[in-house]
């Protein structure tokens, strides 16, 4: 009897592991699909410098904008203030992008948008490296 129970058993697992590594092919399988279309998309030159560009000022954009965030103690003492003024800076981005979009076309406004972007924080890097050490900006 304890025989005919260890057989029932070791059959299961070896059911469940047959099951397991027809999941694994399939996700296998699934990852060399990806892998293709990620070599589809860099096996030409126009393709390939477009998408590096793409992907480099998603990057960028990312880390500026979660370093500005995570830089909030040096600004101000008061939390609540920051992320209301943030929050009040999001209305005019939204409020002009549309139409300058619309107007000017995607690229266009982008370039003047990372532009702008990137004077801002130079700026504003240069300000917090003339700020004597222990200094904070407060905001009231």
């Amino acid at each position: 009897m304890m025989k005919l129970q260890t057989e029932q058993k070791l059959d299961e697992r070896s059911g469940e592991r047959e099951k397991d590594h027809g999941d694994t092919r399939s996700l296998r399988s699934v990852v060399v699909a990806v892998v293709r279309k990620v070599f589809l998309l860099l096996n030409t030159p126009e393709v390939r410098r477009k998408a590096c560009i793409v992907f480099f000022l998603w990057g960028a954009s990312s880390m500026i904008y979660y370093g500005v965030s995570l830089n909030s103690y040096n600004l101000s003492t008061n939390l609540y203030i920051y992320t209301f003024l943030c929050g009040l800076l999001e209305i005019p981005a939204y409020l002009f992008n549309w139409p300058t979009s619309t107007k000017l076309g995607r690229k266009k406004t982008l370039v003047c948008l990372y532009l702008t972007c990137s004077v801002s924080i130079s700026v504003l890097t240069a300000l917090i490296m003339l700020l004597e050490e222990g200094q904070c900006w407060y905001l009231y």
